[in-house]
């Protein structure tokens, strides 16, 4: 049996013949607004803590690309610093990854000997 007050409200609403049934309407629209309540706040929720953990993992992805981005360009300019040293043999090396004959590359060859001579070249004389 449904509240007094809500008898009351019915009948005012609906008229005291359907007054039971007007209360029972009442209460099942009560109930369904909570329900959709609590549904929509469940649902904000969850979309919530989703978008903050997307957001989180973007974040951390984003710093550890950035690292390896760092590392990168360090091993390219360690490359590059080994390549412009007349005393290292990283000149020569690269020249031969490029050069049709070894002896093209003669004139890269650091003057201490310290480097592996390809056949063909006359060693570090310039």
């Amino acid at each position: 049996m449904p509240p007094i007050f809500l008898i009351k409200a019915a009948s005012a609403i609906v008229g005291n013949r359907l007054a039971k049934a007007g209360a029972w309407v009442i209460i099942a629209a009560v109930v369904a607004l909570g329900l959709w309540g609590a549904i929509s706040w469940f649902t904000g929720t969850v979309e919530d803590a989703r978008t903050d953990g997307v957001e989180q993992g973007v974040t951390t992805e984003r710093a550890a690309t950035q690292a390896e981005v760092i590392k990168n360009v360090e091993k390219a300019n360690e490359a590059r610093n080994d390549v412009r040293d007349p005393r290292a043999c990283a000149a020569y090396d690269e020249c031969m990854r490029s050069a049709r004959s070894a002896a093209n590359c003669v004139r890269y060859l650091p003057h201490d000997e310290g480097c592996p001579v390809q056949s063909g070249t006359g060693g570090g004389d310039r």
